[in-house]
């Protein structure tokens, strides 16, 4: 990514609201990375081989790490995996993935970890390369499909991930990332996570999800996390969570967010815990028949409680969001539910226009000090209060949410294949994706 590139998108963003502490991305350019290609076919690798992991493991310790400056090829083609691979350090390098890699075992872990990289491009230079995991054969029994994990400067571009048994995408710890051009097809059930991210200074943008659970997430510890131009396409939704115990969260923007169905337009989920999430802003979101819409939930029955009295929210900004829910009275389009022993406070909501399928809302508040919502409280004493449930109207600036020509009517089914997508080049309606694809370069 140009550093022009990243100077235009940090300036969309609220001046007064932290994002990126600096740049992101590898430090050399990719052509820096192919003074030697280390191409699996020739080591031992074959297209349409059985297990194409052996020969990954081979061209990166045998190649990769003996040659700075090189780049783990493998080319286009079908290949299936059995062995998985974890490559563990490595400066300068690159891993092209032109060719299609089908999961092969039912053995857990990752297919593909990444560990303790620096200066590290990931990427399809074709836009058609990625990772099939025919996940309904071994639900939420099989690996993840991609781990990154405390590696610096690097990012992870133009892959499909499809089907994982588990998560798609998991980036632990580290720093200095960059996540954009994918598309990610996981089953409509739970631990089906599309992206996951924790660590410090990471812009995650232009990703097109479908699931039922995690769309682009951020868990803790994290700080300055920039996401935006995500397509939750029949997803889950985004969040912030499950949080629990000793959070720490800061710095984070979400923009230019669009969910088409699936379960929220965004939750921030807990039960009861320890630590803070703070300075965090939420703006230009879209979303069309969510089952919930502006969702914090500080009481989320489906996580086991910490042991602290609540996760402290605080300085968080909702700004210009327009959509509906199913149902607005069973499941409201805002609901701001905060934990009585950690009251969230300036809790802002500035131009958020959320309503119901069916005319009918209520919106709901508890424990939640701020303005912009008729349920909110002020003061600067931030005492518990009891849930409060008020009768909505539609808002003024509501309207009917735009759609996407690609939006999906339901998610895929848990017991047959999912098809391999194509990468689009929006993510949001109206904009164009902020890098082309590495194909059209």
């Amino acid at each position: 990514m140009s550093f022009k590139s990243l100077l235009a998108s940090l300036l969309l963003v609220s001046a007064a609201c932290a994002q990126l502490s600096g740049r992101v991305g590898p430090t050399t350019s990719l052509s820096s990375k192919q003074s030697t290609i280390c191409n699996v076919l020739d080591y031992g690798g074959s297209i349409g081989s059985a297990d194409i992991g052996p020969a990954i493991a081979s061209a990166f310790t045998n190649c990769v790490l003996k040659h700075s400056g090189s780049t783990l090829y493998v080319p286009a083609g079908n290949y299936n995996m059995q062995t998985w691979v974890t490559l563990n350090g490595g400066s300068k390098w690159a891993f092209r993935l032109d060719g299609l890699i089908t999961r092969a075992s039912t053995a857990g872990g990752n297919m593909i970890a990444v560990e303790n990289a620096n200066d590290f491009e990931f990427y399809s230079a074709n836009s058609a390369g990625g990772i099939q995991g025919l996940g309904y054969q071994c639900r939420n029994a099989g690996p993840r499909l991609i781990r990154i994990v405390t590696s610096n400067n690097w990012s992870i571009h133009d892959l499909i991930l499809v089907d994982s048994p588990e998560f798609h995408l998991v980036i632990q710890q580290g720093s200095n990332g960059e996540v954009y051009n994918m598309a990610i097809r996981g089953a409509n059930l739970g631990g089906s996570d599309g992206v996951d991210v924790w660590g410090s200074n990471y812009w995650i943008h232009d990703v097109e999800v479908t699931n039922r659970d995690e769309c682009v997430t951020v868990k803790s510890p994290a700080n300055n996390i920039l996401v935006e131009r995500i397509w939750c396409n029949q997803s889950g939704g985004s969040a912030i969570g499950s949080l629990s115990d000793g959070t720490a969260i800061q710095d984070v923007v979400y923009q230019n967010v669009y969910t088409n169905g699936g379960n929220q337009a965004f939750m921030i989920k807990s039960n009861l815990g320890s630590g803070y999430v703070r300075n965090v802003l939420f703006q230009n979101f879209i979303s069309r028949g969510t089952a919930y819409g502006l969702d914090i939930n500080q009481y989320w029955s489906s996580q086991t409680p910490g042991s602290g009295a609540g996760v402290q929210l605080s300085n968080i900004t909702f700004k210009n969001w327009d959509g509906n829910v199913v149902d607005g009275v069973a499941r409201p389009p805002i609901q701001l539910i905060c934990a009585d022993g950690a009251p969230c406070y300036d809790i802002t909501l500035s131009n958020v226009n959320m309503w119901s399928q069916t005319n009918k809302a209520v919106v709901k508040c508890e424990s939640a000090y701020g303005t912009g919502l008729s349920c909110l409280k002020s003061g600067s004493s931030h005492t518990s209060y009891a849930i409060v449930t008020q009768s909505a109207t539609q808002p003024a600036g509501y309207t009917t949410p735009t759609t996407m020509s690609g939006d999906l009517a339901s998610g895929f089914a848990t017991n047959a294949a999912i098809p391999t997508p194509t990468i689009p080049t929006s993510f949001f309606p109206g904009l164009p994706q902020i890098s082309p694809l590495a194909k059209n370069l």
